[in-house]
């Protein structure tokens, strides 16, 4: 059982007549499902996932089918969503977090398997009846005017707008982990979404971003989602720049 007064699973022993032995508490560790974005593969997540597993989480870091760019919102989110019914992993301890523009696939993954928190890392955020590229037709904002049609399996491109800020030991590793997800099919189609997911949504945005805007990622979290971003320094991938931080970010969110 659920004792809410202690947060956490509360299991009661006891006899087949009844008789109660006595009452265990424990707390359930939170699982984390890491969705990597469009230029990123799932081995960008290697720092955070470390960081989160020595704090005792597990972590998925599913793959999208990044070469299937004729295919549109839907299939790609239940690509994950296929990938979280084959872990194994309770819907009720896992919280999903979308990296720069799987944000775009996040609510959908949510309506179908309903995990216990969403959040948005430096990601875009959908608008219900909207495709992402009408957004940013609506809002040019949303992003660096001078990131808009850059190639970032350029290196100097990479090294200039995503991993500015990250530590030089760390840039060849980095720059090892790109792919190139473009989906058009799925940037051009509208939200499907007829009501947003009832599972609770958090933003980390990053306050030195040079692609998602840092002023676009703080407008999307008040106005989209409702809720406060936590802020962070430093640019668009921070589970590379600073995974600690990151990790203790996705601490704090655990806790609200």
């Amino acid at each position: 059982m659920i004792d809410s007064d202690f947060g956490f699973p509360l299991v009661v022993l006891s006899l087949s007549n009844g008789v109660i032995l006595g009452t265990v508490m424990f707390r359930v560790m939170t699982a984390y499902c890491l969705i990597h974005g469009s230029g990123q593969g799932p081995e960008g997540w290697k720092l955070l996932v470390h960081e989160l597993k020595q704090r005792g989480h597990s972590v998925l870091t599913p793959a999208f089918e990044v070469n299937r760019t004729d295919q549109g919102l839907i299939w790609h989110a239940e690509t994950i969503v296929n990938a979280l019914d084959r872990s194994g992993m309770n819907p009720a301890d896992v919280i999903c977090v979308a990296h720069s523009a799987s944000g775009m696939y996040l609510p959908l993954i949510a309506e179908r398997w309903s995990p216990r928190r969403m959040v948005f890392l430096a990601a875009v955020v959908p608008r219900p009846g909207m495709s992402v590229m009408e957004q940013h037709r609506n809002d040019p904002s949303m992003f660096n005017p001078a990131w808009v049609r850059q190639n970032p399996q350029d290196e100097k491109v990479a090294l200039e707008f995503v991993y500015h800020d990250c530590p030089p030991d760390r840039l060849g590793w980095a720059l090892s982990t790109r792919v190139m997800f473009y989906a058009r099919r799925a940037l051009e189609e509208p939200c499907p979404l007829r009501a947003w997911p009832q599972v609770p949504s958090s933003y980390i945005m990053c306050a030195d971003d040079r692609t998602i805007t840092p002023e676009w990622q703080r407008k999307a979290a008040r106005e989209l989602l409702g809720v406060e971003p936590i802020e962070l320094p430093g640019g668009h991938c921070p589970h590379v720049s600073r995974p600690e931080a990151i990790a203790d970010a996705l601490m704090r969110i655990d806790n609200l």
